[in-house]
């Protein structure tokens, strides 16, 4: 018996890994038609085409699997089945960073004019700023989330509630300060975007914060497991539940940081497939971390090929959100009322 834990958990690990992978193959073959047409082509493309939808397929796993690791911990985390990983402002703190970018980036960019190395940084546009924002918010929401040096689980939430309070009433403020030629564009981030043009250096750094978070993630599954349990159970199996959570909420933060910067504000992704990973292979957390990071790998891949193969069909590309909210709320709200809320 005390093999087979492990063995049925690296069966688990390989059977995703195999069909992320192969869902990864599938989304490189599909995208759009004959221009002027509402068709769907099958079959890879030429090199130049195929680059393109290999750096948009690879942004979308690392922002995906960063959304579905994040969800996991942030849930054993707060101890809430309804958290995600906005449920602490980070996503109000990019949009913001997006907004200050928008409308004071021209004067910025001016005044470094003479630094052609801060100049190529500054080129990736909007994602530093959106890094830059998530940073910001989640130090503050820290910051606010401690009691006498300990971390909250309940202060955390409400400080996070209120951090995206002052964040919509900001992105509210800069918003009317902006042309309106460039509204558009906010609102389409703020669904949460992804695209072609992302840089090769934004994704390997990326990349490297998920990688970073995931294998720390991985270290905490066991004594994520005991900190399901009340605090008094949890001490008196000698976890140490304030360093426990300090040590997951930084990881939740990098890996929503690392979502944010290639993809923009997405949500339910880090909320729902969490739940559906514990309906198909139990609560253990060890497992949750593997899975539910390819289940949301999958999950936006498959949606972000969706909108690219269908920009002709709703007049442009949708925001790959809008396919996430369309897909993720009603199953969401499917789960409350059959009570298969898994904790």
């Amino acid at each position: 018996m005390k093999t087979s834990k492990p063995l049925s958990l690296n069966l688990i690990a390989l059977a995703a890994v195999a069909m992320t992978l192969l869902i990864f193959a599938c989304c490189l073959a599909i995208g759009p038609g004959t221009p002027g047409q509402r068709s769907v082509s099958l079959g890879f493309p030429g090199w130049a085409i195929l680059q393109l939808r290999l750096t948009r397929v690879a942004a979308a796993a690392i922002a995906g699997g960063a959304l579905g690791l994040a969800g996991v911990l942030l849930q054993g985390l707060l101890r809430n089945p309804l958290a995600d990983p906005f449920v602490l402002g980070i996503s109000s703190g990019s949009t913001v960073g997006v907004m200050i970018w928008i409308v004071f980036g021209d004067v910025l960019l001016q005044s470094f004019a003479g630094h052609p190395w801060l100049m190529n940084f500054l080129s990736d546009g909007q994602s530093i700023p959106a890094l830059a924002g998530a940073i910001a918010a989640t130090l503050l929401v820290f910051l606010l989330g401690r009691r006498n040096g300990i971390l909250q689980p309940m202060t955390l939430i409400l400080s996070g509630v209120v951090i995206s309070t002052i964040g919509g009433a900001l992105v509210m403020l800069l918003n009317n300060m902006v042309p309106y030629g460039a509204r558009a564009d906010i609102l389409s981030y703020m669904f949460g975007y992804i695209s072609e043009g992302t840089s090769h250096t934004l994704l390997v750094m990326a990349g490297l914060a998920l990688a970073i978070a995931w294998i720390g993630a991985l270290t905490l599954g066991g004594a994520m497991n005991i900190a399901s349990f009340s605090d008094a159970e949890v001490h008196s199996l000698g976890i140490k539940l304030s360093s426990l959570r300090l040590s997951a909420f930084t990881l939740a933060a990098l890996a929503t940081a690392a979502s944010i910067t290639v993809a923009g504000p997405i949500g339910f992704v880090g909320l729902i497939c969490p739940h559906v990973c514990r309906g198909l292979f139990g609560p253990d957390q060890r497992q949750l971390l593997i899975t539910s990071p390819l289940l949301a790998a999958i999950f936006l891949m498959l949606a972000d090929t969706f909108v690219r193969s269908t920009g002709a069909w709703f007049n442009g590309e949708l925001p790959v959100g809008v396919i996430t909210a369309l897909c993720g709320g009603p199953f969401f709200l499917y789960l409350l009322q059959r009570r298969r809320i898994w904790m």
